[in-house]
């Protein structure tokens, strides 16, 4: 029997988790900010996170025992390229707030 196509599948692929995590990176943040504002488990967003960092997209910093993280010049230019080639593949949005850096 042929399965009914799905015009969009509702869970994230791991450019897009990765795409949010980079984008609410803007500014230092905790780790627990990143967990609730992507909405991910901490097993899961701790994978990315060791993710981002082996490849020189974040920085870990500890400032008097707090643990933060901010965005790289590379995780920058990670997220200006995704912004750019969804709006290639999505030719009628013009802008999207979600692309926002």
């Amino acid at each position: 029997m042929l399965r009914p196509i799905k015009v969009f599948d509702m869970r994230r692929s791991r450019l897009e988790i990765i795409a949010e995590i980079l984008r609410n990176l803007r500014k230092p943040t905790c780790w627990t900010n990143i967990v609730s504002h992507c909405n991910m488990s901490s097993k899961q967003s701790g994978q990315y996170l060791d993710l981002l960092k082996s490849n020189d997209l974040i920085q870990m910093q500890v400032t008097a025992g707090k643990v933060t993280y901010k965005r790289t010049e590379t995780g920058l230019k990670l997220l200006k390229h995704y912004g750019e080639m969804f709006r290639l593949l999505n030719p009628g949005i013009s802008a999207l707030p979600m692309i926002l850096l």
